[in-house]
């Protein structure tokens, strides 16, 4: 986990990100301003882009901007049904290292930290509630037959 603290400025900085790290948590500590549960929280790293949650000053780092030793930007923006605001800004840096030799990339079927606990082989993860964060395993009924090689081939012509 790493801290970002905030002394009367819109904009700090935060440090202790390494590259090929995963599960890192960004807290916000900021006594001039309560941020409400379930702000957004944009990430940018160059052309990768990615949007968490807070919950109670917190919200994960998305491991995939983790294997980049580029500063990631996050910007915490207020919604609201009238207006949107960024009220405050992150910068982070990444501390570059060697890949290690048994890192699983999110590609992998191995990859599965990011998923919650749970689930069976034939389920998708789906929301359970209006909140984006807020999922579930389930399985999903369908009544589509597959198509046959012909049909596929005339799709991709």
């Amino acid at each position: 986990m790493i801290v970002a603290k905030f002394s009367g400025y819109c904009t700090t900085s935060a440090h202790g990100l390494t590259q090929w790290d995963y599960g890192q948590e960004l807290a916000i500590e900021c006594a001039e301003l309560e941020i409400p549960d379930d702000t957004e929280i944009n990430y940018y790293q160059g052309k990768l882009s990615s949007i968490a949650y807070l919950k109670s000053n917190h919200a994960m780092i998305p491991d995939i901007m983790l294997q980049n030793p580029e500063e990631i930007i996050a910007y915490v923006y207020v919604r609201s049904a009238a207006s949107g605001e960024t009220i405050l800004s992150i910068k982070m840096t990444v501390d570059s290292r060697p890949q290690p030799d048994n890192y699983v990339l999110p590609e992998y079927k191995d990859y599965s930290r990011l998923l919650p606990k749970g689930g069976e082989s034939g389920q998708t993860l789906v929301k359970a509630s209006e909140n984006d964060y807020d999922t579930e395993w389930a399985t999903m009924e369908s009544n589509l037959e597959p198509l046959t090689d012909e049909e596929i081939d005339n799709i991709c012509v």
